[in-house]
């Protein structure tokens, strides 16, 4: 409904239409208020708790030409409190009448007057009585209204995708979480008001409707339309609420219990569903045993949507996915393809039961749906496909990540009071998932298997079709434990890590048979001390046992006794606790000679822990460079994938703000170092496909770093191939692991006629996972006029996806002059990004982040705070303070670190170093005067 607009309808009980045909528009212009001078009846963000809805009638009828859509709603409210208003939630939707009737039925009930009042900050609407609504009666509201088709990603929206032949088609589906069902019909859209939902869907005979439910009955209609009934849902939030109308294709199988699954998609992506309906069986079948819960609806559809902007959606029955998370190409896609469908399948499949059936009372505890689905799709994934190496991709993906986000200031607890929509779709972030999952965890290994999953099936049965909060959850595992015969108090523990940002650091202290412990908070930029103190689920295994010891940790400083004098200790096993370790120096060396001589004495897992620990510490000035670089030092003999890949990120980043800054000396020496260790792993590659997915991450990551080395033969062979495969029209086998850094290597070596040929690629081909591969490498071309081509198709939604804008943003924003580039084009088109993606949405705040996370001047940071905060005065938003600590971290990161770090370098790599362009004074002018190269 406009903002500047004002209704009064005045309502005849006996003359409401069914159909709402007849609707009447009183219109006159003034604010949301009825009357001059009159305010809104409800101030606060939250409903009223004096009216909650029972059942919603929701008839939907799209108009596919004029994109548009209308609707009418009847609810079954029932009245807690007496009062004279009925408000609940409304956006963007135009009210053409409505009706509210008292129950029972009476005959000669007197005429109701309704007046409507908006309030366009709150999303509400309120209609007001002339009589009062009375405690412990029933009443049916009616209203008949209509909307547009959204242009973003929310609410009931339309989408498109081509052909083979080129034609255009198009599609509306919605997306309600978190708070966009009311952009599709009127309702109480908070999670705690649980209600039955019966849709009907009015469509033509082209195209297909699909909702939570299986359809009752499908009717034809005079007008040549059909409308489509489904079964009343189950008791479910309005957020679940799902339909999509479209002209796809489907293949559907059944699992053991009889429940029917369906994969929908366009017709000539069909044969990339396969594997979809196979794990969709699989892992719904494992998480009803793993529950104990038998999935409660006859059917679950997944459906790749062609323009989504997050990775799925969980709509109870009907979940709808971005094309890459759910459609596996077997001619194209890759096991690590195949990682990622299965674990977005799982993740999903895991929210009918944590998030569906069990849901949080209000946004704050979003982690309890979040945090759970992200942890069980590992669970699932490895259930499923064990040599995926679930685990492996689950400390890269969650664990790291969080820790990573986590460190800084700007963080947030996991359990946060939230009081608007923008602060809602805040909370979808890395916290909520990947903190959430990796305190699950920890929190797993603490009580064992047995204790873990009889808390989680008691709690999941105890509050099934309700709501809930974390300390429902703390009681049923205290209680599974204390059944048990253990004697653990979940909630003391627990609410030390959800009620409080960030993380501890436990610094390590071995004194002979001693080992001494101390906490303190981990933070990038430095603070004064919190005062926060956590539980901690500490584990180690010493040089002379390999037996993992566990003791929870409750006090700043405590003492473990130990029953032989040992030579090193590791602590945090396999990274099962939230938190990072800090050892004495003496304790370090030894660690670090130990895997010089015998790595194998450590798992890969905690491998990449010492790693990435070490690193981080060095980062934030508890530890010197040196120390760290030394440890990195027994890479050279290292083989597996997870030790490398946490290496590689530190010197990614490393390399990153050197580049910023222009230290080309540093950068050249980081370079050799990097080479001195990757070597022989660069050229012991074979380029096929062969190996485990993390022989086949490792083959990927390395063949890509060593492409950046002119003496290394990497980008020479992969020019070739690119070349050899554009001359056979892309028809050609490549390998597929390495199809993406092929055609990365042919965009920047090439000119316009390989560009222009991979574009025609691009629009050809019907694989999303493809077209992603593709859009990066385009993105790394070296003409500006291409790469500003890129941004406006993509953000005008022309040949290239806008879902996929972040894509090439991401890939601009690695180096300084395309950096610079993308940063002035969000800028200038902020307003229609923020239109399409909303204010606080994961999307547009990693847009955002992977731009100025990047900036290592005060210049820089002066600038971004001055675009936010004037006049958009988005200060407060949490990826505008984000960024803009991410900055300070770098510029100070820069003036403690720089000069320690070449240093070391140029110790271990004097002859790079004396003979490296960059870093020597160049060469005296016959005049006298020298000339000296930029560093």
């Amino acid at each position: 409904m406009p903002a500047n607009n004002r209704f009064f309808l005045v309502l005849m009980l006996a003359s409401f239409s069914k159909t709402f045909e007849e609707a009447r528009y009183i219109n006159t212009s003034a604010n949301h208020s009825a009357t001059p001078g009159e305010v809104f009846p409800w101030s606060s963000y939250r409903l009223p708790d004096s009216i909650i809805p029972e059942h919603y009638y929701i008839t939907i009828h799209p108009d596919f030409q004029n994109r548009t859509f209308t609707g009418r709603v009847k609810i079954l409210l029932a009245v807690l409190k007496d009062t004279d208003h009925v408000v609940l939630n409304s956006k963007n939707l135009q009210v053409r009448e409505a009706l509210l009737l008292p129950l029972p039925e009476h005959h000669n009930q007197k005429q109701l007057s309704l007046r409507l009042q908006e309030s366009v900050q709150n999303e509400q609407v309120a209609f007001t009585s002339s009589t009062t609504l009375q405690a412990g009666r029933k009443y049916e509201l009616f209203v008949s209204y209509t909307a547009a088709l959204s242009s973003s990603f929310s609410g009931f929206y339309k989408a498109f995708y081509r052909t083979r032949n080129g034609t255009t088609r198009m599609l509306a589906a919605t997306h309600f979480e978190a708070t966009s069902a009311r952009k599709a019909f009127p309702c109480f859209d908070e999670p705690s008001m649980k209600a039955v939902f019966s849709i009907t869907i009015i469509r033509d005979q082209q195209h297909y409707a699909i909702s939570n439910m299986p359809k009752r009955t499908t009717m034809p209609r005079a007008d040549g339309l059909l409308e489509d009934h489904f079964l009343h849902s189950v008791k479910m939030s309005s957020y679940l609420v799902a339909f999509v109308v479209s002209d796809f294709a489907s293949k559907s199988t059944a699992s053991k219990r009889g429940t029917k699954v369906s994969v929908f998609a366009p017709s000539e992506q069909m044969v990339q569903t396969q594997y979809a309906l196979h794990a969709g069986v699989k892992i719904l079948q494992f998480f009803e045993e793993y529950f104990q819960i038998p999935y409660p609806l006859p059917k679950i559809d997944l459906v790749a949507i062609p323009d989504f902007e997050a990775g799925a959606m969980e709509n109870w029955g009907l979940i709808t996915f971005r094309e890459t998370s759910l459609l596996y190409d077997p001619k194209i896609s890759t096991l690590r393809n195949k990682l990622w469908v299965t674990e977005v399948i799982a993740h999903e499949l895991a929210h009918q039961w944590f998030g569906n059936l069990v849901t949080m009372e209000w946004w704050n505890d979003l982690w309890l749906n979040e945090g759970f689905a992200t942890y069980m799709e590992f669970v699932a994934t490895n259930h499923l496909e064990p040599s995926l190496c679930a685990e492996d991709q689950l400390l890269i993906t969650t664990f790291y990540r969080a820790l990573e986000k986590d460190s800084f200031r700007t963080s947030h607890p996991i359990s946060l009071p939230v009081r608007s929509s923008a602060q809602i779709r805040e909370m979808f972030d890395v916290v909520s998932y990947c903190k959430g999952a990796s305190i699950l965890r920890m929190l797993h290994n603490l009580l064992t298997e047995p204790i873990f999953t009889g808390g989680i099936r008691a709690y999941l049965k105890e509050h099934s079709y309700g709501n809930a909060h974390q300390d429902y959850l703390w009681q049923a595992l205290t209680k599974s434990a204390v059944e048990a015969g253990e004697s653990v108090n979940v909630k003391a523990i627990m609410d030390t890590w959800t009620m409080q940002k960030g993380y501890p650091l436990v610094s390590v202290t071995l004194q002979g048979r001693k080992l001494k412990l101390s906490q303190s908070i981990f933070t990038l930029y430095p603070q004064s001390d919190t005062g926060f103190l956590w539980q901690i689920p500490f584990t180690f295994y010493t040089s002379n046992s390999t037996v993992v010891i566990s003791h929870l940790m409750k006090s700043k400083e405590e003492s473990i006794d130990l029953p032989h004098d040992v030579a090193w200790i590791k602590a945090n096993v396999n990274s099962t606790g939230f938190y990072r370790v800090s050892y004495d120096l003496p304790t370090l060396r030894v660690i670090s000679r130990q895997l010089r001589e015998q790595h194998s004495a450590f798992s890969r897992s905690d491998r990449a822990s010492l790693i990435d620990d070490t690193f981080h510490l060095a980062s934030q000035g508890t530890l010197k460079y040196s120390e760290a670089f030394s440890l990195s030092l027994s890479l050279g003999k290292e083989k597996e994938y997870l030790p490398i890949r946490m290496f590689v990120a530190h010197m990614t980043r490393m390399l990153s703000k050197f580049a910023f800054s222009r230290e080309r000396c540093v950068m050249q020496l980081l370079k050799k170092h990097i080479l001195s260790l990757l070597r022989g792993l660069m050229q012991a590659q074979r380029w096929d496909d062969s190996g485990t997915l993390p022989q086949q991450n490792l083959r990927t990551l390395v063949l890509s770093i060593a492409k950046g080395y002119r003496r290394l033969p990497a980008a020479q062979h992969a020019e070739r191939l690119f070349h050899h495969w554009m001359e056979a029209d892309g028809k050609t086998q490549l390998p597929r692991t390495l199809r993406g850094m092929v055609f990365q290597v042919g965009i920047k070596k090439g000119g316009d006629r390989e560009w222009t040929f991979l574009l025609r690629k691009y629009i050809e081909s019907t694989s999303s996972t493809d077209k992603v591969q593709i859009l990066a490498a385009l993105s790394r071309t070296r003409s500006t006029r291409k790469k500003k081509w890129l941004l406006n198709a993509a953000l005008q939604n022309q040949v290239i996806k806008t879902q996929d804008f972040g894509t090439i943003v991401r890939q601009l924003a690695r180096s300084p002059k395309s950096n610079q580039l993308v940063w002035k084009f969000v800028q200038r088109h902020w307003s229609k990004l923020v239109k399409k993606f909303s204010l606080g949405s994961s999307y547009l705040s990693r847009i955002v982040v992977s731009i100025t996370s990047k900036y290592t001047t005060r210049k820089k940071y002066e600038e971004v705070k001055k675009f936010f905060r004037s006049p958009k005065n988005l200060r407060n938003l949490a990826f505008v303070r984000q960024s803009l600590e991410m900055i300070k971290v770098n510029i100070l990161w820069l003036k403690k670190n720089k000069k320690q770090i070449k240093s070391w370098l140029r110790e271990e790599y004097t002859e790079t170093y004396t003979t490296n362009r960059h870093c020597r004074p160049a060469l005296a002018l016959k005049r006298g005067r020298a000339l000296y190269v930029k560093t």
